[in-house]
Formats: C-alpha cells, structure tokens, sequence
C-alpha cells in the first residue's frame, strides 16, 4: 500500500491510509491497465466507492450535503488517486465542485451540490479555450481538451473573467470525444453555440479562482504520480542486477534517483502550501508556483522511471508508460489552463509572493508575548547594548539549550522568527555551528571558557575539516596527533577553511589512531589559532576575494583540555558539527548574498520586449524555485509541530539552494548581457561569481545527491568504497 507525502497531520494520515487501502481493494492500477485494451475509463465500481465513502463530498458545504472539509483533504485523496493511477473522473467532478461551493450563488448552490456530493452527478472544468458570456447570457465559443467532459452530465467552463455552468444536454452544447494519450479517463473537445443560460448560473469574476482550484487539484494529483514513477524505479534500482551487481550502487543512478526525490519533495511542498488555505484569492500565486513546480516534475519522474527500468519499462506490459500518459496529459491540461510560470513572474513583481497563511495552535500565544515584549525592549535599547540583551534573554540563539538560549521548541521558533521579522540579529555562521557542538559535546569547563565569548562576539571560530586531496571526504583526515605529556602534537594541513585569517579557534578533526579504520581514529581539538607551529595562508577564490584559507599546524601542542569529546571517537562529533551545518545552509543561509528575486524582476522588466518575451519563462522557473526552498522549511517545521518523523527537507533543501542561487543569477546575467561584465552591476557580478562555490561548499552537490539516494532512499553504496 503507498503512503501519503502531502499528509502530515494525524487526521491527514488517517485519512490518506483509508483512501489507498479503498484503491487497493478495487485494484484500482489493474483497473487503469485494463483501460489499455478497451476497459472503462469511468468503472462503476471505483466511482461508487468513492462516492459512499464521501470523497465526492468531502470539500463540499455540510449545508448541501457534503462533509464541510477543505482543499487539504481533498489533495490528500487526490495524491493517492494519482499514485494508484485511478480511472474516472474524479478530478474534474471534484474540480467543479469545488468552484460552485466557492464562488456560486446560494440557489446554485443549493440546486447542483448535493448532486455532486452524493457522486450522482459527473462534472467537468473546461479552464482553457475561447468561451465567453454575453450580455444577453448567451454562451458562445470552445474548449478544446477538458478532462472527463465525455462522461459529464455538468460543465463549468471558464468563461473571459466570469465561469458559466451548463448542462451537457443543453441545446447548442456539442462534446466531442478525443483519443487521449491516457486512457484511464475521458477527453472531450467542449462547443458552446448560442446556449442560453439564466444569471445565477454565471459566476461573475470566479475566472481566477477557479483556475486556482484546478491548479491546486491537478497538482495533488501530479505529486502522486511523481511519487509512484520515483519509488518504481528505486524499487527496481535495488534488485536489477547489470555487471555483476545491482544498479542501485551506480552514481549515474543514484543521481537520477535523488534528483526524483527532490523533485518529488519541492512539488509535494509547493502543492501541499497551496491547498492549505480556502482563500482562493490569497492562494492564487501558492498555486501558480504549485503547477509550475507539478508540471515539471510529474513528467521528470515519469520519464525517468522508465529511463532507469531499461528496456523492460519500455513494454506494454510494465506500468511504466501509463504514469507516463497519465503524467503528459495533465501538465498539458495545466498548461493551457493559463501559464503559471507567467503568473509567478506576475505574482513577485504585483508584492503577492507569499505562501497560504499558516496558522498557529493557540499555545503560540504566549511565546509570542514574550516575544513582542522582547522586540520591544530591545528597541529601546542603545546599538551597543542590543547584542548584549539578546545573549542574556536568549533570543540570540533560541533554538540553543539554556543557559545559552531559550531550548526553544519548533512551535516558539517559528513564532520568535515572525515577531523578529526585520529585526537584525547578528549570524554567526560557521561560529555559530561550531559553538553549538562545543555546547553539545563540550566539558562544562570547555562550555564555561568558549560559548559566552562567542555570543557576544568577542571570539570567532573556524571549521577545520576539510584537507587537500580529500574534496567532500570529510573522514578522509591525514592530519595526525600525537600523545605527549599534557596533550597532543598536531602535525598537518587543512584546506578551504573559510575565514580562518579572521579567527582565534579552530575546531579540527585529528587522526589519532592511525592503525583504526576511516571512521574510527579521529579526535576532535580546538586549536589556537594562534599558538605556535599554526600557519594560515588566505586563498583569494574568483571573486578576488581572500574567504577561504590553507591552514598548517607545525608539531602545535594541544592540551587534553581542548579535546572536545572522547579520544578516538572524534568523528561522532564531527557529524553533530556537519548536522549543525546542514541545518544552518538548509534553513536559508550560506547562499549569494545581495542580489535577489525582486532584482530579478527589475532587470527583466528593464530588459527589450522581445527580450522579455524570451525570458519570462525562465524567470518564472527561478522564481518559483526561489518560492519553494521556503516552503520546504515550512514544511519541516509543520511537521515537527503535527508530530510527524522527521522528513529529508534538509537535504533537499541545502542542494536546492545551492544551486538555484546559481540558477537565479546564471539568469541575470544573461538579462543583464554588456552591463554584468563591465562594472556597472557589481553586486549581481559578484554574486554571480560566488555562487560557484556553493556547489561544492560543505560538500558538492554530487556527493549531497549520493547522500540523498543511499540514506534516504536506501540504495546500496558502491561496493569499492565499503
């Protein structure tokens, strides 16, 4: 049976368990294969079944016979309608619904709801064509692929601003079944001529709303095929054998199947973001970045499932292509409903690029007073004390333990973030991740003699990990110690060691036992910086900048009172250091700093029209890439708030950012042409130049996607490397 992606809530799960074991019980996939060879695409069973169970109904009104629940609920079961490839046309039906529940008058509501909840009425949603309503309330004009409209006995079609419902049956109402690529359900070609309808029936300006709801449905629906097409081919990855072992310890196909993961988690985000909120209005740009993100990724994944299968996902007989059908035919529909990369531009340029409003449990309440009367003393505070007030209060790393900060849990973070909005508090970056570790696995006397210093910035410490010849090997560590009365003697090189020339400490991985395995061996020192035998030479990188360092230790003596943990086990806490890293850059910092998504848009409307034209799309990719890294960490944390495991939106997050901060200013630089290399846009120039770094800053977006496939998917790691 699968598992929901966009259910993070208790009920939301419950709720997604029921629906795929309900599918599995009809077979629904074996009913989508039957389609194959002439079987219905709307099977009776599997329409009564959702209609008894109250799926029809489930985001409809109680008042007309429906259970009163939101677009959340419905994504959920439209999420595993996706994954189990579910024949009908619930999609549309649904759609429909939806829109009448929203937007319709209370006589059309009241005529046409209950129908549709209790699944004795099919519905379609026509979003593109040349419909239009006159003034005489005449409906003119064509739909040219609306999904399920054959076995519809309703129409809602968008209609210029307004959206007009019509009976199939109607006089002038011409459908016209299509052969579609995907044929577990009906494709029809909608002709209005001259139909005639009464006022209520025209939902006057609902055009956009109703276009949300379709992008907002359509999408759940994509993150189930997403997810289907993405656990096939890792399924297959871990037991097809090619040269003598299985597939899955290929870097090629470690790749493919991370970059189907964090396709998968960027669209489940963005989907999951948009069918939180019942404003239609507020979620119009959520739902933009939703398609934008489903149409992509839904035909991604599907085309690399079979890529991955060979040539046994090339057959009829393998289920591979009918994601692949399912997968063309709605990015298609969704496109033509309206281009939502356009709307993102739209949408950043208008000030209307923000997510659904995220609701907080009421406990929220009183970390938030807290926090209002701590912005609020802090404000009137001298510029020299500020720093001062946040050390003592713990609102300058509240996530920290106490006596440091506040041990705050997700719930009060988030909230202190909101009241700290705009509010500018010092980041101590790799010193802050450092210091964390030394609070995490220090002596008291360490945590007594360091961590003070460091928050009220009186000291700086640098990551002493990486050394030359080992790249993103963080365990590969040449440099040795040796045991002397009192301490250590530390002889080696560390390398790409950022802001070394700047601090007094170092954090260092030591190897300490040469005779034990990679892994084991390593002790973790704090090194002064300086102390004699410890030489620092800055490396400046392309942007003429000196950021990272080469770093010698000459026989340095470092007392045992500066091994940070246990000898020998060095590398335990290393791995706390890396996490703190991770969590750090995955939460939104270490990417380009200056130039962002607003400047984007300034160039982009600076630009020639015929330039602009050409562009647009592009920097609506960039944009709604930009949009989704935040929705991922809103995710991670309304997980942590519902109680739900962890999910892998760190990793995810620390490789998309990365390289969409490349990607956003790869972008500029093109609109920009002469001007980015010619000084006159010097913090685009730089940033652009810096951004090369972050793929391969605390290690390469490769060695983050292997990390991806073998620890969150559990593909095998290479058998050379064991």
């Amino acid at each position: 049976m699968g598992k929901s992606a966009l259910a993070i809530t208790e009920e939301h799960i419950d709720l997604a368990d029921s629906v795929f074991g309900q599918l599995n019980r009809v077979d629904s996939r074996a009913a989508a294969r039957a389609t194959l060879d002439g079987g219905p695409s709307h099977p009776a069973e599997i329409w009564s079944a959702a209609a008894d169970l109250g799926w029809t109904g489930l985001a409809i009104s109680e008042d007309h016979g429906g259970s009163g629940f939101g677009l959340a609920e419905l994504a959920v079961v439209l999420e595993a309608q996706g994954h189990e490839l579910t024949p009908g046309p619930f999609l549309p039906t649904v759609s429909a619904a939806v829109v009448i529940d929203r937007c319709g008058s209370d006589s059309l509501r009241a005529a046409l709801l209950p129908g549709l909840a209790d699944g004795s009425t099919v519905a379609a949603l026509a979003a593109s064509g040349t419909v239009s309503v006159g003034a005489d309330l005449v409906v003119t004009g064509e739909s040219p692929a609306v999904l399920g409209a054959p076995d519809a006995a309703l129409l809602v079609a968008i209609a210029g601003d307004d959206v007009v419902v019509v009976d199939a049956g109607a006089d002038g109402v011409t459908v016209t079944p299509l052969e579609s690529i995907d044929t577990t359900r009906s494709l029809g070609a909608v002709a209005f001529d001259g139909v005639t309808v009464t006022e209520d029936r025209v939902m006057r300006g609902a055009a956009r709303k109703a276009r949300t709801v379709f992008r907002i449905l359509t999408s759940a629906e994509a993150v189930g095929v997403s997810w289907a097409a993405m656990e096939m081919a890792v399924d297959y990855a871990k037991v097809r054998e090619q040269f003598g072992r299985t597939i899955g310890t290929f870097q090629a196909v470690k790749h493919h199947a991370a970059n189907m993961l964090v396709n998968a988690e960027a669209t489940t985000a963005a989907a999951w973001d948009a069918a939180r909120g019942d404003d239609l209005d507020g979620v119009w740009f959520a739902a933009a970045v939703a398609a934008s993100n489903a149409i992509r990724t839904q035909i991604l994944n599907a085309q690399t499932n079979i890529q991955l299968h060979g040539g046994i996902g090339f057959t009829w007989e393998h289920d591979a292509h009918l994601y692949l059908r399912r997968a063309r035919t709605l990015a298609a529909l969704m496109a033509e409903a309206g281009d939502p990369l356009v709307d993102v531009v739209e949408g950043q340029r208008s000030g209307q690029a923000h997510g659904a409003t995220f609701t907080l449990p009421p406990e929220a309440e009183e970390f938030r007073a807290q926090a209002r009367d701590a912005v609020a003393k802090l404000k009137s505070l001298p510029a020299d004390q500020q720093r001062d007030f946040l050390v003592d209060s713990g609102y300058l790393v509240p996530h920290w333990p106490k006596p440091w900060g506040r041990a705050a849990g997700v719930l009060e973070q988030l909230v202190i973030e909101e009241e700290f909005a705009g509010i500018e508090r010092p980041d101590m970056g790799i010193t802050g991740w450092v210091t964390l570790t030394i609070a995490q696995a220090g002596t008291d006397e360490q945590r007594e003699r360091w961590v003070e210093p460091v928050l009220r910035g009186e000291v700086m410490w640098c990551q002493l990990f990486s050394e030359p010849n080992a790249g993103s090997d963080a365990a590969a560590v040449r440099t040795s110690a040796k045991k002397v009365d009192g301490g250590w003697r530390v002889t080696g090189q560390k390398v790409w060691t950022s802001l070394a020339h700047m601090c007094q400490w170092g954090l260092a991985t030591v190897r300490t036992d040469p005779d034990a395995p990679k892994h084991a061996g390593v002790t973790m020192m704090a090194i002064d910086m300086n102390a004699p035998g410890v030489t620092v030479n800055p490396l400046r990188g392309l942007t003429g900048h000196a950021h990272f360092n080469e770093v010698f230790f000459d026989d340095v003596f470092v007392p045992d009172s500066d091994v940070v943990g246990d000898v020998n086990k060095g590398w335990l806490v290393a791995r706390a250091t890396l996490g703190n890293e991770r969590i750090s850059i995955g939460g939104g910092s270490g990417g380009a700093t200056g130039f962002t998504a607003d400047d984007l848009i300034k160039l982009l409307d600076g630009a020639p029209t015929d330039v602009r034209a050409q562009y647009v799309r592009r920097a609506g990719e960039v944009l709604a890439e930009t949009h989704t890294l935040r929705l991922l960490n809103l995710r991670r944390i309304s997980r942590a708030i519902a109680g739900s495991e962890p999910g892998p939106e760190g990793n995810v997050t620390k490789l998309l950012l990365a390289e969409a901060g490349q990607r956003m200013t790869e972008l500029a630089m093109e609109l920009a042409g002469s001007a980015a290399v010619s000084g006159q846009t010097p913090t685009l120039t730089q940033s652009y130049l810096g951004n090369r770094a972050m793929t391969i800053a605390g290690g390469t977006s490769e060695i983050t996607r292997n990390t991806i496939a073998e620890r969150i998917l559990g593909l095998p790691r290479d058998p050379l490397l064991k």
